[in-house]
């Protein structure tokens, strides 16, 4: 169980820890485009897990695109150098990597939900909080012409998830 200070922000997390059914889960430094985890964790903000890991898996196989919101570039007409898909959805891709490691990521916090809560189904939990940070950096050098070098970064991402229960618990009752 962790522990909670009220008031307080808890620690490795980006909010608060509150409410009755609420479970955490989290991954560290993963091998996946940053930006890709952004656009996936905004997407899947709110939907239940069953739902999240379905649309993932149509993801992976190429029929379902996550939609691109954010501006990579300055600029009008919300340029995100992502080409448009069938429908209405507008700009749009497939990021099988980061697919993977979301539906992980999900099964890591129903498998907690389900140690941590008996009387709570976790396919009807609600995804409240899911973010993508940048993880640790390990910086290279690629050496260039006339004895210069260029910086090769390789980024990782850390991402978190919260699952909160909204329904009334089932109570068993005793005679």
């Amino acid at each position: 169980m962790m522990s909670r200070i009220q008031g307080q922000p808890q620690s490795g997390y980006t909010q608060l820890l509150e409410g009755s059914f609420l479970t955490t889960a989290r991954a560290v430094n993963l091998d996946v485009h940053h930006k890709h985890c952004y656009q996936i964790a905004k997407f899947l903000r709110g939907k239940t897990t069953i739902q999240a890991i379905e649309y993932l898996e149509k993801v992976i196989k190429k029929e379902a695109a996550i939609p691109y919101t954010r501006r990579s570039r300055k600029g009008k007409g919300g340029n995100t150098m992502a080409g448009h898909r069938k429908g209405k959805m507008g700009p749009g891709a497939y990021p099988y990597k980061a697919s993977i490691e979301f539906i992980r990521l999900i099964n890591s916090a129903m498998d907690n939900a389900r140690q941590r809560y008996d009387t709570i189904d976790p396919e009807e939990m609600v995804i409240t909080h899911l973010a993508a940070h940048r993880g640790q950096i390990s910086r290279g050098f690629r050496p260039r012409a006339r004895g210069r070098a260029s910086p090769k970064n390789h980024y990782q991402v850390n991402l978190e998830i919260f699952l909160e229960h909204f329904g009334e618990e089932e109570e068993e009752e005793d005679f």
